[in-house]
């Protein structure tokens, strides 16, 4: 995951056109604030689960429970859902960024290029519809050591949820598009 100068993928003629080079400072862009969001997740989630006053806090007023006695292995159990959907937004930004380089070398639209942007809109979509399961999970976990009758397996769903969504979506829709055209030219190439 190299990130080379505008000159290593800019057409070679004298004077490289404004769309290749704003293409490819826009691909860069993206592709740092991609990493960017993938170590501020990782961040965000070890700080929240780690620190048992805050969760037992936090967490506490939420469920409206007495979490005073929440087991460690109950918190990092909960974490460890946590990781594992981040470990599936690594992925999925490692495809993309993958799939923004391919694009880059090869300045058009290629298969291999789809099916990496396609990865990472159902990596994304997957990680999105775990994180949406597991939320009753965590809460049962933050409540597991209380009563039978104070169990709680909470469900909730936040805006960024579906912004999340929206994202998978719109990226397996230009991934799809992308298929689309390059088998229109492979089919336009047959009747030339």
């Amino acid at each position: 995951m190299s990130i080379t100068s505008p000159g290593d993928f800019l057409p070679r003629n004298p004077r490289p056109s404004t769309a290749s080079a704003k293409m490819f400072w826009l691909i860069q862009v993206l592709r740092l604030l991609s990493v960017g969001y993938v170590a501020w997740v990782l961040a965000r989630v070890v700080s929240w689960w780690t620190d048992p006053g805050q969760v037992i806090q936090h967490m506490g007023q939420y469920l409206r429970r007495d979490l005073s006695e929440l087991s460690t292995a109950s918190r990092m159990t909960a974490m460890t859902l946590d990781l594992a959907v981040w470990l599936l937004l690594l992925a999925a930004v490692v495809c993309g960024w993958r799939s923004l380089g391919l694009l880059l070398q090869e300045q058009s639209f290629t298969r291999p290029m789809a099916r990496l942007l396609t990865w990472a809109g159902w990596l994304g979509a997957l990680g999105q519809g775990l994180t949406l399961l597991f939320r009753p999970l965590q809460t049962y976990l933050m409540t597991a050591h209380l009563p039978p009758s104070e169990l709680l397996f909470k469900w909730a769903l936040y805006p960024q949820d579906l912004l999340s969504a929206l994202l998978c979506g719109v990226l397996l829709c230009f991934a799809y598009m992308i298929t689309w055209a390059v088998d229109l030219a492979e089919e336009n190439r047959g009747f030339v």
